[in-house]
Order: structure tokens, then sequence, then C-alpha cells
């Protein structure tokens, strides 16, 4: 894969790598030998398979607490981060949009964003005629993001290194995994 098609991917990192695992959850809900009534021990016994979503999962919430360490000396987490750097990239966004852009159901999100207004990072407003919010960062908004991102920068390289020259690779299966999805 070209570098330059990574360096585009940069914000897609966090979210295929969370999607992937709720995808797998998924997966992992519909089993008919968990979730039939009468399921057998058998079928609930640890048969030494290692499981794809267990381990997505602990994978995300590792990365996720390496962001938010790298991130605090800015006040913000990684999914604020990620939440400004969208709404930084969309402008004007809906909630629908920015929901669809961070893979992020709307309640979830709505409630993500509300200490963000309440810190005057993002204001929703409502355009007449129009349905719903169009939200937006404020200057203040900008400048955290501004501030956050030599932090993300430096935790980006270092999972960069961990993963080496496996990067490309792992970013390609995960996005073959979420299309699949």
């Amino acid at each position: 894969m070209p570098q330059r098609r990574l360096a585009n991917n940069d914000r897609m990192r966090s979210v295929i790598i969370a999607y992937a695992t709720l995808t797998c959850f998924a997966y992992a809900m519909i089993d008919p030998a968990l979730t039939d009534a009468g399921a057998t021990d058998a079928a609930l016994a640890d048969d030494g398979v290692a499981c794809v979503c267990g381990r997505l999962r602990r994978t995300s919430r590792a990365l996720t607490r390496r962001y938010d360490e790298a991130l605090a000396p800015a006040g913000i987490t990684v999914g604020q981060f990620s939440a400004l750097r969208t709404l930084n990239r969309l402008e004007r966004a809906s909630l629908v949009e920015l929901s669809e852009a961070l893979v992020l159901e709307k309640s979830a999100l709505w409630r993500n964003l509300q200490p963000l207004e309440r810190q005057g990072w993002v204001a929703a407003s409502s355009e007449k005629g129009v349905r719903g919010h169009r939200l937006s960062l404020t200057p203040a908004g900008r400048e955290k993001l501004a501030e956050a991102i030599p932090y993300w920068r430096a935790a980006q390289a270092r999972v960069v290194e961990t993963l080496g020259s496996l990067e490309a690779a792992l970013i390609s299966l995960l996005a073959e995994i979420e299309t699949d999805a």
C-alpha cells in the first residue's frame, strides 16, 4: 500500500479498529451454539482457539489507553480528538453525517459531544427550514485541536514504530474487515 494512501487514512485508523471490534462482537453474539438455551457444555468449553473479537477488543482498549495518555496534557481523550478532527474536516456537519464518519450511533455521539459543547469547542446550531443541528468547531475548538495534534502525532509515531513493516498490512486487513461487515 503506498505511503501517501496511509497518510490520507490517518483518521480512519482508530475508527477501523473500533469498527472491526464491534463487528467481531456482533458476529460472536449471533453464534447459535452460544445463544441456544439448550447449549451443551461442549459448545461452551474453551477449545484453545483464540477469539478474534476478544483480541481486537483488548487491542482497541490498549490503543485507546495509549492515545488517551498521550493526549492528557492537552486535556482531551482520543475519542474527543477524533470528533474534533472529523468536525474540522467536515466543517458544518449534521449529527447523522458526523456519526457516519465516526461509525458511532447518533445517541452515543450526542452524549460524547455534549462535554465538548460545554467546553466551548463545538457549536450546535439550527438552520431555518433544516431539520436537526449543524455541528461545527468553534475557534476555541480549533485551538484545542491544534494544541492536541503534536501529542496525537507522538502517540501515532509510537504505534507506527511498534507495528513496523506490518502497518500497511494491518491497515489493509482492517479495511477489508470493515468493508465485509
